[in-house]
């Protein structure tokens, strides 16, 4: 069964899977947009399993993507404080510093997401709060989008 932070390819290019929402037939895959725009293509496949890019919604970095055979991800309000980024390859503690559609979260430098690792879902007491869609090495920060706005973006599409 599919779920948030699996990976994911699309082209030549890797992912995260940030969340899935459960749609009547099928399920809404969520992750950064900017991984699409640089495969150049909407065919993505996490592990056996293949998904089509069905929407995007640029201004926040998000693509949504169809599939089948998920867990839904329990989403939720995000505040400040701590939180954890978890995917397939790991999990990193982090906090939160900002509220709003877009969150500031600080990493420690050791510990920064990589490359491959955008749509890394955000956590906080077991729901995701949003998701990574780009890092600050310099800063120590990620950018994170609010789980609000993931379910905004998903409206018209289950």
């Amino acid at each position: 069964m599919l779920k948030a932070g699996d990976v994911f390819r699309a082209g030549k290019q890797g992912g995260v899977v940030g969340a899935f929402i459960k749609s009547r037939n099928k399920c809404i895959g969520v992750t950064a947009y900017h991984i699409i725009r640089l495969a150049g293509t909407k065919s993505i496949t996490i592990g056996t399993a293949r998904g089509e890019v069905i929407s995007d919604w640029k201004a926040f970095d998000l693509a949504y993507f169809k599939t089948y055979g998920c867990e839904p991800t329990p989403l939720a309000t995000p505040r400040l404080g701590p939180a954890r980024l978890v995917n397939a390859m790991g999990e990193r503690e982090c906090s939160i510093s900002d509220v709003g559609d877009l969150l500031g979260v600080v990493i420690g430098h050791a510990d920064m997401p990589g490359p491959g690792e955008s749509g890394t879902p955000l956590f906080q007491d077991g729901k995701v709060v949003g998701i990574l869609s780009s890092i600050n090495l310099n800063a120590d920060r990620g950018t994170i989008i609010s789980a609000r706005v993931i379910e905004k973006g998903a409206e018209g599409l289950i």
